[in-house]
């Protein structure tokens, strides 16, 4: 919903397709893809123009639907879209960077730095409603031990709405997690499962490259 009124908001043109389905737009600019927006195109032009929510029948009768094939909007439904809008914006950014980031000398500066994206990652993907209370501990407990405890980072990963942490630490940063787990559980009542270790990944099962024509 973010894409296709921002589509509108630039101009973009828009093909109906057939009642009730999905909308095509000829997109030059960012080929059809949200993230591609950049975080200062949004906060100049357009975030001030969304709404933080909005209902699906007037959503339907402004903008005609959406450009994802696979979904539909609800006429009674009431959707956010603001904040959902800006975190796959900023998000892309930040995953950008990180890479970036891990090109350069592992210095502690560019640890914290990764760190700092982690957290700014784990913030805005709760503030669309996706966290929930225990990993927002387990990453609050990581960011009490810091860089001291050669902890640097955390969010949130995999499926989301819980589950599991991601951290960044340091190679001695062993006992740090172990304290981090204990007082998790503390916390709680329920102990962590500490993950260690990593697959061979690629360098034992191959990989498959593709490439357009």
């Amino acid at each position: 919903m973010g894409y296709r009124i921002i589509a509108d908001l630039a101009g973009l043109k828009v093909t109906e397709t057939k009642p009730g389905a999905s909308v095509r737009i000829a997109d030059s600019r960012w080929g059809g893809y949200l993230s591609n927006v950049t975080p200062s195109e949004f906060a100049q032009d357009y975030a001030m123009h969304l709404p933080e929510r909005i209902g699906g029948a007037e959503f339907l009768e402004r903008y005609q639907g959406t450009t994802d094939p696979l979904t539909r909007i609800d006429p009674q439904g009431n959707y956010a879209v603001r904040v959902p809008t800006a975190h796959a914006i900023y998000e892309h950014h930040r995953v950008r960077l990180f890479a970036e980031l891990l090109t350069g000398n592992p210095s502690r500066r560019n640890l914290e730095l990764l760190g700092e994206l982690m957290y700014q990652s784990h913030a805005s993907y709760s503030e669309c409603g996706l966290g929930s209370a225990v990993t927002d501990r387990l990453v609050e407990l990581v960011r009490e031990a810091g860089p001291a405890e050669e902890l640097y980072g955390a969010k949130i990963t995999g499926g989301g709405s819980g589950g599991t942490v991601a951290v960044l630490g340091g190679r001695n940063a062993g006992k740090a997690i172990e304290n981090v787990a204990k007082r998790f559980a503390e916390d709680t009542g329920h102990r962590p499962y500490i993950f260690a270790g990593s697959s061979p990944g690629s360098a034992a099962f191959g990989y498959l490259k593709l490439s357009s024509t």
